[in-house]
């Protein structure tokens, strides 16, 4: 059965510019496992934006690291979708636009998938799949710094009809002090 897990990155104080994320050969490594139970990445405009700039250029530049390398072939590779209402076009290969969220097909997909589908960044992606109740599993990177300030804080434009309880279902401490928590919505 196929899940919509989420890959949330953000400070204490709720900010989640890329900025201050922590993308270390350790991160990218538990990265990729979540890539491995994924058969999509899914991303918001703005971060695929920013991935799309990101790691292709790393697959032409000489002298990358290995986990660097690993990450954005791994990312050209797989089927990526973004959604938005007002891209047009995209230069990265296997990336596919996706004007609106349809939860008949992600109800589909997660009963038929045998993989699931992996949002990486896009807090308001998140925050729209959230309201619809379609994450099964949250991965929530917490970054060793308070930011005190950025452009976008998590769930900052959300409004829920109900609280989302979640479970608790482990922790990873990485070396540079990220810890990541993973909750798997408990309704």
């Amino acid at each position: 059965m196929g899940k919509i897990v989420s890959l949330i990155n953000t400070t204490p104080d709720g900010f989640v510019d890329s900025q201050y994320v922590i993308a270390d050969a350790e991160f990218h490594e538990f990265v990729h496992g979540l890539l491995a139970d994924s058969s999509t990445v899914a991303f918001g405009k703005n971060s695929f934006a920013l991935f799309q700039t990101i790691w292709p250029a790393i697959l032409e530049k000489e002298g990358q690291p290995e986990s660097q390398l690993r990450m954005a072939r791994e990312l050209t590779d797989m089927p990526k979708a973004v959604y938005s209402s007002t891209l047009k076009t995209t230069t990265w290969s296997n990336s596919s636009i996706v004007n609106t969220i349809d939860v008949n097909k992600m109800n589909t997909f997660k009963k038929e998938g045998q993989k699931g589908l992996l949002t990486i960044g896009s807090p308001g992606l998140v925050a729209a799949l959230t309201q619809m109740k379609l994450v099964d599993d949250y991965y929530f990177c917490i970054q060793p710094v308070i930011a005190g300030s950025g452009s976008v804080r998590f769930f900052d434009k959300i409004s829920l009809d109900a609280r989302r309880p979640l479970k608790f279902v482990d922790s990873k401490l990485l070396r540079s002090g990220v810890m990541i928590i993973h909750y798997q919505r408990a309704i």
